[in-house]
């Protein structure tokens, strides 16, 4: 779908009335959707918005209806529908014997977030990766009285523009990302701009983040091995290789649990929490190893934590009989 250009939007003024205002701030989202960025969440706003079904159906008696069906008043090529409130609508052109010929999705921009919800943890997106490999996930939580869908997802680097694709996961709660040019060996010199528009009805929502990988980054749990009466403290099986490029600092605590319920390494605090990259711990009986990584070259994201707990030590405890025979021996 072509729109109309500035000299044709001047073209029009003369047909607005009243108060209601020609629309000054509209683009195209995706082809045939075009998003009026106006201040028409107001109670009674109108606007303006100039359409066209085609520059090759210019002097043609062109018919236009919107959604359902019923006939707009305004004919030709080139028209103005107004806009009320937060109301968008599907316009679709024909020709006077009623084959289609076009139609334009119009949809609305207000500076409100209330189609996904802002979460204490996270806020509105969560971006993250596992590992330097170039990929990355965003998710969101919908917000519950809202029906909302993602629109548009843009993805690229601010310099280089770069080659960077999204996929909506099936659960329409993320996204998945790839960097196809990206180089785990050089330097990350360009943040990534992501912006996602999510729509709910004819409303349009644009969120923004800019972001390094190596800002994002949160390796994946530790594993944990024993060995004899040591722990053996392995790297995610999904982070980088070799691990002397791709270091790892291990954050170790030790803490001891009455309950199984209070062996929480989130929450539980220990007298000394010790920072390591040998990958080596001493086990020691009654004692629970909580174990968690962060990459070494940056202040990025810890990763969730590992928990080793080791049997207590068992005491025999002497039975009656062992004690009977105890007495006789003394006799």
């Amino acid at each position: 779908m072509l729109f109309l250009g500035l000299q044709v939007l001047l073209a029009f003024l003369h047909k607005a009335e009243g108060s209601i205002k020609v629309a000054e701030s509209y683009w195209t989202l995706k082809p045939n959707e075009l998003v009026v960025d106006e201040d028409v969440v107001k109670y009674g706003s109108k606007v303006l918005v100039p359409l066209m079904c085609g520059e090759m159906f210019d002097g043609q008696d062109v018919v236009w209806r919107r959604d359902s069906g019923e006939e707009l008043e305004e004919r030709g090529n080139r028209i103005l529908v107004m806009v009320e409130e937060r109301r968008g609508g599907t316009y679709t052109c024909y020709s006077r014997e009623g084959t289609y010929l076009n139609h334009t999705l119009v949809l609305v921009q207000w500076p409100y977030r209330k189609i996904i919800k802002d979460t204490p943890e996270k806020g509105f997106i969560h971006c993250s990766t596992k590992n330097y490999s170039g990929s990355f996930q965003c998710s969101w939580t919908w917000d519950d009285k809202r029906a909302g869908k993602v629109a548009l997802v843009k993805a690229v680097r601010a310099h280089s523009g770069g080659n960077i694709s999204c996929s909506l996961n099936s659960s329409g709660h993320g996204i998945t990302c790839y960097d196809h040019e990206y180089c785990p060996y050089s330097e990350e010199l360009d943040n990534i701009n992501l912006t996602i528009y999510f729509r709910s009805n004819y409303v349009v929502e644009s969120y923004s983040q800019r972001f390094q990988i190596s800002d994002i980054v949160k390796p994946d749990m530790v594993n944990i091995i024993k060995k004899n009466n040591t722990l053996e403290l392995q790297y995610p099986n999904t982070w980088n290789a070799p691990f002397s490029y791709f270091p790892l600092t291990f954050q170790v605590k030790e803490i001891r649990c009455r309950k199984k319920s209070d062996c929480d390494c989130a929450s539980r605090q220990s007298s000394k929490v010790n920072l390591i990259q040998d990958q080596h711990w001493p086990l020691k009986k009654g004692v629970t190893v909580c174990v968690r990584v962060q990459d070494d070259l940056c202040s990025s994201a810890w990763s969730e934590w590992t928990q080793y707990k080791s049997a207590k030590m068992r005491i025999k405890k002497r039975t009656g009989k062992n004690k009977k025979r105890r007495s006789h021996k003394e006799e």
